[in-house]
């Protein structure tokens, strides 16, 4: 009777409910296993964000690398061509300031120092006084023979040579107090002017030089107004006013 159809069925039925069971387990497994991938991803998405982007930021820092390096390369090139824009720029600009000075100037000299429509007239600087086609500085600061000489230079004249009567009595009635002049004493004992010239003709006070205790080498002007005029030789240290000269400038009509 075992072997009967009611055994073969109870058999079956038995098969289907194991099968039934294992599909139910599968199920579970499966729904399980999805869980712990989802579980996975919310763990990684905590870990990073945004982790779709993380290629994208790599491509910029990388592109921005390779920028960097390469304006390193290029950033001193870049530098001095700036720099030699800048100075043709500065250069162009101070030679056209300069070219307009140059050719405004001499006419303006002519209408505000020329009185006459002479072909041409000269001309002095700012604080000089012109005399006979020289202009004359007489300083106000007093200073030693030689930095009086050098004071001189540095305005392109020199200490005055005196080339005659005339002129040294200008001077004498134009300076105020004891000036020094472009003469002084060679180490031969001779005296010479500033433009390398020998002392000819001279217009020394009464009894001088003297050379009063022997260290008197340089020369200067006394003054009217102090009572005393003509030249007189002191010791080159002394403080002394100072006397310029330089040829005037000539303008064309």
């Amino acid at each position: 009777m075992g072997s009967g159809p009611l055994s073969h069925l109870g058999k079956k039925k038995e098969q289907r409910k194991e099968l039934v069971e294992l599909e139910v387990e599968v199920g579970r497994l499966k729904a399980e296993q999805r869980e712990d991938i989802l579980e996975l991803q919310r763990s990684r998405r905590e870990r990073d964000p945004l982790p779709e982007n993380n290629y994208l930021c790599i491509a910029v820092v990388k592109d921005l690398e390779r920028k960097l390096r390469l304006w390193r390369i290029i950033a001193p090139t870049v530098t001095l061509l700036i720099t030699i824009i800048l100075v043709l720029i500065t250069s162009i600009f101070f030679l056209t300031v300069k070219k307009g000075i140059d050719n405004s100037t001499p006419q303006m000299l002519k209408t505000d120092v020329c009185v006459n429509n002479a072909p041409s007239c000269t001309y002095c600087p700012s604080n000089w006084i012109y005399h006979s086609g020289n202009c004359y500085f007489f300083s106000i600061d007093s200073l030693n023979w030689t930095a009086s000489r050098d004071n001189c230079r540095h305005m392109d004249s020199q200490l005055a040579v005196i080339k005659n009567r005339e002129e040294d009595t200008f001077i004498e009635l134009t300076g105020q107090g004891p000036t020094w002049m472009g003469l002084s004493k060679a180490q031969n004992g001779s005296w010479i002017w500033e433009d390398g010239t020998l002392l000819g003709g001279s217009f020394w006070q009464y009894d001088e030089p003297n050379n009063n205790g022997g260290v008197e080498n340089c020369v200067g002007f006394f003054n009217v107004f102090y009572n005393s005029s003509g030249w007189n030789d002191s010791q080159c240290q002394l403080l002394k006013r100072s006397l310029c000269k330089r040829p005037a400038g000539v303008l064309p009509a």
